[in-house]
């Protein structure tokens, strides 16, 4: 899977192959975030996914708990014609500093889904 993303408060977007990176001076880091700590998120949920899936993006989540970390990703195969074969993943961690992280819902996206976030998402 790819592995080039911009992170911006929070979210990061994947970046297509052939656009170069454009080199940013790194966004302001949360409080109590270390720095590369979205970079070793967002590559434990990679391995989550199948070899041919790719995330096209990665939102985190404001949670309930104080102490939980979730993300919602937007996972599509890089594969041709698997444009249709989209899905919603809700991916936790038990705390900022965890090592691994679980997977707590998966939604796939038909063409006719209307996805309602509210709350905690």
């Amino acid at each position: 899977p790819r592995q080039s993303f911009v992170m911006v408060k929070g979210a990061a977007m994947l970046l297509p192959a052939e656009e170069p990176l454009v080199a940013e001076p790194p966004p302001a880091v949360p409080p109590g975030q270390a720095p590369g700590r979205q970079e070793q998120h967002l590559q434990l949920m990679m391995q989550l996914l199948r070899p041919q899936d790719a995330i096209q993006l990665a939102v985190r989540l404001e949670s309930a708990r104080p102490r939980r970390v979730r993300y919602l990703l937007v996972v599509r195969p890089e594969e041709v014609g698997a444009e249709g074969q989209t899905a919603l993943l809700g991916v936790d961690f038990a705390h900022e500093g965890a090592a691994r992280c679980t997977l707590g819902m998966v939604l796939p996206l038909w063409s006719d889904t209307q996805v309602f976030l509210d709350g905690d998402g």
